[in-house]
Formats: structure tokens, sequence, C-alpha cells
């Protein structure tokens, strides 16, 4: 799982100890766990869903679920990374469908409201610079929530993440050949789609997020108050993944995909307060042998 979590060499005999440890009852080891992953559940879930309020409760789940199965965990079998992050794509995969992929899902109609959009400049340019990163940010996220949720799981994991083949095939639980073909087929279609309309990827394109701002803001679909999806400050997904395969991709959508590399990755919600008041539930207790009051 080196496209995950870059950190040293030993971080995974950390996680094993760690697991060792929160099987005995030692909170604070699985508060370490906790803090180490939480960030990388929370931005798989809101990639995947486009929605902060949503991915938090998903975030919340898969912890839950994380938590409760931890006994069952075999390092013999598969390393911890590989154990939670499956637990992780197969919650997201299978969780009941969520507000913004009942709203996003069709390719030509969101295109199509993106051409109807009237061009209308902001006077104010530092606010217009600011909205107009925050519109490219999650134009972006909406051309992948057109994929159909397996294939997007696969563009985020493979082509923006940059897992390798075999560690996306073990998450998705498909064989090697078939997580690259799904890899091909969802990085074409949006690919093919942006380059469509995105004037960001094809400079022929009339399209400019700049020239969409006024518009929206108008709307109340934009505040530079309330952004929902850039970060001026904040870290972004290629400082967080392994830049040394990237070397290996296609020149073709070398390009393309640093775009969707250049997006934040979100601090996610502080998960440790919500644990330790799980914690102290007769049922959790019970599961990491914790003393009863």
């Amino acid at each position: 799982m080196t496209g995950l979590i870059r950190e040293n060499n030993d971080s995974q005999d950390n996680d094993s100890l760690l697991v060792a440890a929160a099987l005995t009852g030692k909170g604070g080891a699985l508060e370490k766990l906790v803090r180490r992953h939480q960030d990388w559940i929370y931005n798989i879930a809101f990639k995947m869903i486009m929605d902060h309020e949503d991915a938090r409760d998903i975030t919340q789940e898969i912890l839950i679920k994380f938590i409760t199965h931890l006994a069952s965990f075999q390092p013999e079998k598969a390393a911890f990374r590989t154990w939670l992050y499956r637990i992780v794509v197969n919650h997201v995969l299978n969780m009941k469908k969520k507000k913004f992929e009942t709203r996003i899902h069709d390719f030509d109609a969101y295109v199509s409201i993106l051409d109807k959009l009237p061009d209308d400049r902001m006077e104010s340019q530092p606010e217009a610079e600011l909205l107009a990163e925050e519109l490219k940010t999650g134009c972006m996220m909406g051309m992948v929530l057109c994929l159909k949720r397996s294939d997007r799981m696969v563009f985020l994991l493979g082509a923006v993440f940059g897992l390798k083949d075999d560690e996306g095939a073990e998450l998705m639980e498909i064989t090697r050949e078939n997580f690259r073909q799904k890899l091909s087929r969802s990085r074409k279609m949006v690919f093919h789609y942006m380059n469509g309309v995105c004037g960001h990827v094809n400079p022929q394109n009339p399209c400019r997020c700049i020239n969409k701002v006024k518009t929206l803001a108008g709307m109340g679909m934009l505040d530079a108050n309330i952004l929902r999806f850039h970060r001026p400050e904040g870290k972004k997904i290629k400082e967080m993944i392994d830049q040394q395969r990237l070397r290996f991709e296609e020149t073709y959508y070398r390009a393309f995909l640093s775009r969707f590399r250049d997006q934040p990755f979100y601090d996610g919600p502080d998960m440790l307060q919500w644990l330790r008041g799980i914690m102290q539930q007769d049922d959790f207790k019970g599961i990491f042998s914790v003393p009863k009051d």
C-alpha cells in the first residue's frame, strides 16, 4: 500500500504493534491507529461523494466497522493497511446512494449544464480568482462523480492516488487485468468529456471558470466565505502520494491527471473525541477488554 499514507518503511510494523496493543485494551494505541488513517479514509469518502457532511458520517461508519472487526485481523494473511482499506472500499461501494450521486450521474447532462452557464466576469479580481479555483475543483469532482461507483473508485485509487494495479486489484477484490481495464476506461471517459468542454484541459475550449463565477455566485452556489472544495493553504494530493511511480504513466494523460493531484488533500474531522465517547459504551468496552465503570 505504498500509494497511501507515505511514511517511513517501518510504518506497517508500527500498525501491527498498535493493533496488538489496542486488542489488549490500550485505548491510546487505538487512537493512534485512528489518527494515522482517518484523513485518508475521509478523503476517499469525500472524493467519492463530494459532500463534507456525508463524508464525515461515512468516516465514522467505517471506523466503527474497523474497531468492531479489529480482532478478526490476521497479519499472516494481509497487511493491516490492505485489510483496513478493503473495509473502506467495500463500505463505500455498497453504501446507500448519497445526495450528490442522485444529482450528478450523467456526463452528457453534466456537460450540458456547464455549456448553458452564461459568461459574466466578476469585477472583484481577488475574489473572482478564489471562486474560480473553488469552481474548478468542484467541477472536476463533478466529472468524476459521473462515473459509476466502481469505476469512480478505481479512478481515484489508480489515477489520482497512484496505487499500482496489484494494490488496487487487492482492494477492489478483482483481478489485476480487470483493474487495469476499469482504470483505462474511467480515465478515458473523464478525459474525453473534460477535453471536450474544459478550457483548463484543452485551451481551445471557451469554457473558463473565471467567467462563470459571477453567475454561480448570484445563484448562491459559490461563496468566498464558505469554500467547500478549494483549500488555498492546505496540502495537495500530490504531496501525500509516492511521486516516484508517476514517471511510468502514459505521457498522454500526465498533464491531465496532474490537475487532479493538484486538488486539496483535506484534513478530516478529528475523530478522537468521538472515539473516546463510544469507547465508554459497554459494547465497545467488551470488545477491548476495558473494565466497566
